[in-house]
């Protein structure tokens, strides 16, 4: 196996002590600063897959089977399919679109949201990098049925489902009883706009008009505050710990001790936090959006479709979260929760990758 990666990891890559993996570091030529709001890490990713694809081709080494995992981007393509064997591609996501009726959640940030819809709409067809890449790719793997949908429109032959998270064996935990004492609720994502953690405080303000309970929230970002606000506006300051950056550890500890986790972002591929709070046993409310909506996770997650009236989410939100924190099934909820997960391990999903690798070289 042959591994091309940016320099960054390096560090990371001797402390594994793979051996058995040869490993190269590349990295793409000095960027040309770009003043633009996210097209800036586009660029460098651009520049950094011309500089891998290149690498390759002068390696001259002969490869049974091509796979370029990340970025997970529809947007950007993969130069790969060029070198002389089969390409398998993703997973990738990126063709979902944030609900323009929830602009209100994105703020100023909205105008690039609405420009990245359009692209990955109407201008999606005149995107040569992913159109060709897609065409010459031997396997496709998504996301999320809306990707699915923009691959199969662009040209795509073979197109499979693969959840892009997983979580190392040990992560999975036991089914386990609903904690005693008042419920918490446990949000935990970066605070951006797409992820909507406005939305949490309002939709925990709701919960709060009926019962008691916390909401905790991990993770920082250029949204807080807004969400520092809504908890003052809302009169929740008493209730609400935004704990910022969490560390690992504390992280799993996080998952272990809460009653509840809440996934409410208006844009994502899917949810590697929505695994990890599976995996630990703790059941969950989600927007039936987008790649959280694909996944069948039966009784581990209550999912709320969006209503034609933003205003009534917040609302509908805290019913579901209500019907989990009450409800005499939170333990079958938990066991659900541990039996999906339990699907998702890293090493499940190198099984699943080395069938495709099979598959795919005997063509």
């Amino acid at each position: 196996m042959t591994v091309l990666t940016h320099s960054e990891f390096r560090e990371r890559v001797a402390a594994g002590g793979r051996s058995d993996i040869d490993f190269h570091f590349v990295d793409p030529p000095r960027p040309v600063p770009i003043r633009v709001a996210h097209l800036d890490a586009y660029d460098m990713y651009r520049r950094w897959q011309n500089a891998a694809y290149e690498y390759a081709a002068a390696l001259g080494r002969d490869w049974d089977v091509i796979h370029h995992t990340g970025w997970g981007s529809l947007h950007l393509g993969s130069r790969l399919w060029r070198l002389p064997a089969p390409l398998v591609y993703g997973p990738i996501g990126g063709g979902q679109t944030a609900p323009s009726a929830y602009r209100g959640y994105f703020g100023r940030e909205w105008p690039i949201e609405l420009a990245r819809n359009v692209a990955t709409g109407p201008l999606l067809q005149l995107n040569g990098l992913t159109k060709s890449t897609l065409r010459n790719s031997s396997v496709v793997l998504v996301t999320n049925s809306a990707t699915e949908k923009a691959c199969r429109d662009l040209g795509a032959r073979d197109i499979r489902y693969f959840l892009a998270d997983g979580v190392p064996q040990d992560w999975i935990g036991t089914a386990r009883q609903r904690p005693a004492g008042v419920p918490a609720v446990l949000w935990v994502g970066r605070m951006l706009s797409r992820k909507a953690p406005e939305l949490a405080v309002e939709a925990f303000a709701e919960l709060r008009k009926t019962m008691q309970a916390r909401l905790l929230m991990a993770g920082d970002g250029p949204f807080q505050p807004r969400v520092e606000a809504a908890v003052e506006r809302l009169g929740l300051t008493g209730d609400v710990e935004l704990l910022g950056r969490v560390p690992w550890p504390k992280l799993a500890e996080l998952y272990e001790t809460s009653s509840l986790f809440l996934f409410c972002s208006l844009r994502d591929s899917s949810s590697a936090q929505f695994l990890e709070a599976l995996g630990k046993g703790l059941p969950a409310v989600a927007l039936d959006l987008h790649g959280i909506g694909d996944v069948k996770v039966g009784a581990a997650a209550e999912k709320v479709a969006l209503p034609s009236r933003p205003e009534q989410l917040p609302a509908d939100l805290a019913d579901a979260m209500r019907t989990v924190l009450t409800g005499d099934d939170w333990a079958a909820r938990s066991s659900a929760a541990v039996e999906w997960a339990s699907e998702h391990t890293f090493a499940r999903k190198a099984a699943a990758a080395t069938r495709i690798y099979q598959e795919v070289s005997r063509r």
